[in-house]
């Protein structure tokens, strides 16, 4: 780099803004270029990362040539934004979002299709040797079709903590802010850690998987409705309610918060996922709790008393 900088304490947004500021110059030595391959040999993610400033650049300024005044600028515009709303470089860009509430069925070249929930975003990275989808937020439903390649390619859904490669058809793939969690819906999926790969587990129909950057837990049987929300609704069955609450809280603008005791109660039933409030009235009559709302942005649940 520019400066010796140790990567796991600076974001590879930084990093990668860094040596877009770098290469700006009018001068570059062969020394600042050769460490510049150096630097995006290390990790693949390196030259995705500036591939992202660059382009974040270009489309905003109709000026071929980049100025270091501007690329300072827009980073700190980038990183200000990130630390508001908990977006990264990564999902600023992605191919696919989706906002608060919103959710979208989206076809892919090879006639597969994925289902972006709430609150979500993704690349979709597809070339001669792969089909990947990488999942940057939230969750999403794939829906795999064979490839009508003469080599045939892999279909796989990449999270923060590994990957979920299809051998079948429907799975989902939900990245949380501790971990990942893989469902099978039809058919067979091969998970794989993301810094362990010899952990990898094939999950058959009915089973579902956490993940996260240490380990691979042992497979569970999932929810039976465990893909309702493609429906627009949230189905429990003797459910946790703090579990509840947290689905509930990716469809809403704001804090939804539950107490510890109030979270132990169970749950069974269907709520809207397109009018939370209605949602909320529904688990006050059906369980000994109440919602409070001192504010626009903040809910807390607690048991009534």
């Amino acid at each position: 780099m520019p400066e010796s900088t140790d990567s796991d304490t600076i974001s590879l947004s930084e990093q990668a803004a860094e040596w877009a500021v770098c290469l700006s110059g009018d001068q570059i030595s062969n020394k600042q270029r050769a460490d510049f391959e150096t630097w995006l040999a290390l990790d693949p993610r390196h030259r995705e990362a500036y591939e992202q400033i660059d382009h974040l650049w270009r489309s905003v300024t109709p000026r071929k040539q980049k100025s270091r005044a501007g690329i300072k600028a827009l980073l700190g515009i980038v990183l200000l934004l990130g630390s508001l709303y908990g977006l990264s470089l990564s999902e600023w860009l992605a191919d696919e979002r989706t906002g608060i509430g919103e959710m979208r069925r989206i076809t892919l070249t090879d006639g597969s299709h994925i289902t972006l929930d709430s609150d979500s975003a993704a690349n979709i990275a597809f070339d001669t040797q792969q089909r990947r989808i990488i999942l940057y937020r939230g969750r999403l439903l794939a829906e795999v079709v064979p490839d009508s390649l003469l080599t045939p390619r892999p279909f796989i859904v990449e999270s923060r903590d590994g990957t979920a490669r299809a051998l079948g058809t429907r799975y989902t793939v939900d990245q949380t802010d501790h971990d990942s969690i893989v469902t099978v819906i039809e058919s067979q999926v091969a998970v794989t850690n993301r810094d362990h790969p010899q952990q990898s587990v094939t999950l058959q129909t009915g089973q579902s998987i956490r993940l996260n950057s240490k380990r691979i837990h042992l497979p569970e049987a999932a929810s039976p409705f465990a893909a309702s929300w493609i429906q627009g609704r949230l189905v429990y069955q003797d459910a946790p309610l703090d579990q509840v609450i947290r689905d509930l809280a990716r469809y809403r603008e704001g804090f939804l918060k539950i107490d510890e005791e109030a979270g132990r109660l169970r749950f069974t039933g269907v709520l809207p996922i397109d009018n939370p409030a209605a949602a909320l009235s529904i688990l006050e009559n059906a369980l000994p709790i109440r919602a409070k709302q001192p504010g626009k942005w903040f809910v807390w649940i607690d048991l009534k008393t």
